[in-house]
């Protein structure tokens, strides 16, 4: 079982935002979709670029490279450039910090 770990204030992360961060030795970015927030491993499964820097719309993040889109919610990829979806990490708010469970 992962242990949740402190990421940042909620605040910090303005709607259809992400942040980069590490967390227990993985990089790890945290979106906000339209309000709730994900946690996914910060690296496109096509050309192994970051996520960081894409545009996010509805649940789905863009790879500001080539625009593969990964869901947030499971990590599954959209199109044709991959079929290899991205590790998605559970998150939480407990009072006003959001929290990441990684392994």
């Amino acid at each position: 079982m992962a242990d949740f770990l402190p990421a940042f204030p909620a605040t910090d992360l303005e709607n259809n935002t992400a942040k980069a961060i590490e967390l227990a030795g993985k990089k790890v970015l945290v979106c906000n979709a339209d309000g709730s927030f994900y946690a996914v491993e910060n690296r496109c499964s096509h050309q192994e670029a970051e996520l960081e820097g894409g545009r996010i719309r509805r649940c789905f993040i863009s790879c500001p490279v080539h625009g593969v889109r990964f869901n947030l919610k499971n990590g599954e990829p959209m199109g044709q450039l991959t079929r290899v979806a991205i590790p998605t990490y559970e998150t939480r708010v407990v009072d006003g910090m959001i929290e990441v469970a990684v392994a």
